[in-house]
């Protein structure tokens, strides 16, 4: 097999995956985590997202994207992904380009990336707060304007979208640890780390965030297929009766990233074997059920 230079596979992944920095999970992935989520929620609670997911500028989007009966869960699945989505959508801007023209219905037109991660140290003793990432304050912010019944309704539908996205975020262990060197130096939630994949269907080499996001399913998920993976996948996550706190959601990335994500990993470009690969996939498989679960609890005690 032709093995392509790493400066090769760079501009592949960039292509096929996507900016990995503002991903946790792929697209698919984040449909998998809303689609365990809906058939878990009560159904008043469902009727009330979907009318808060109405009021959202971009709700006939998404409907044009969807081909099944029910624009409700239509609507949500296509929340789960909006937060990525405009990472390239010419409407939005990132905190170091110009602000871009006010769309009505947004409280800001910001992408927002930091709001993905946090960079809790991993093999580290733990610290309050990281340098970097703001995705523990996000979680708990937005889950508030969510609460508010007396907000406007399309900035809770703003709130709402990026609520249901970042639950996903926060149970993809790479969205909450970085590795840091003697020198102080990041990984950056495993972007910069470069592993051989000798197990990924198209690349033999990609960054260890990028390998991570794909694990879920693949990106292009939807309908019948997205619906019967879902179905699978929900027993891993088990019963919970109520979401936790995202302290504990974070506490357990962190020792996921320290006993699987980061084990046995050594050289400068690991290779990721068998073993390691199957104890990956069925753990991110548990993390979506488990973030889908989670999820459900979660909206259900916001919007009771």
């Amino acid at each position: 097999m032709t093995r392509f230079p790493r400066g090769v596979c760079l501009a592949l992944a960039a292509l096929l995956l996507g900016s990995a920095d503002a991903s946790a999970w792929n697209a698919g992935g984040h449909r998998l985590v809303a689609a365990i989520a809906w058939k878990e929620i009560d159904l008043p609670i469902r009727a009330r997202i979907g009318d808060l997911l109405a009021t959202h500028p971009d709700h006939a989007r998404w409907l044009a994207r969807y081909k099944g009966d029910d624009p409700d869960y239509a609507a949500f699945l296509e929340a789960s992904t909006w937060a990525d989505d405009i990472r390239r959508d010419p409407r939005f801007h990132d905190d170091d380009e110009a602000a871009t023209a006010p769309t009505p219905g947004f409280p800001d037109m910001g992408r927002h990336r930091r709001w993905h991660y946090i960079d809790q140290p991993v093999f580290a003793v733990p610290i309050l707060r990281p340098g970097d990432g703001e995705l523990d304050l996000r979680l708990a912010r937005l889950g508030e304007t969510v609460r508010q019944d007396d907000a406007a309704k399309p900035r809770r539908a703003y709130a709402l979208a990026w609520l249901i996205h970042l639950v996903g975020d926060a149970h993809q262990p790479l969205h909450t640890v970085s590795r840091f060197d003697t020198e102080g130096r990041s990984d950056d939630g495993g972007n910069a780390l470069w592993v051989e994949t000798p197990h990924h269907p198209r690349l033999r080499e990609m960054t260890l965030h990028s390998y991570w996001d794909d694990l879920a399913g693949p990106p292009w998920l939807r309908g019948r297929q997205l619906d019967s993976t879902a179905d699978r996948l929900a027993p891993l996550g088990g019963t919970p009766k109520t979401a936790g706190t995202v302290s504990s959601w974070l506490a357990e990335g962190r020792l996921l990233a320290e006993t699987v994500v980061y084990a046995g990993l050594e050289g400068e470009t690991p290779t990721l074997d068998e073993t390691y690969h199957q104890r990956a996939l069925q753990t991110a498989r548990e993390r979506v059920a488990v973030a889908g679960k989670r999820l459900a609890r979660l909206l259900e005690r916001l919007l009771e």
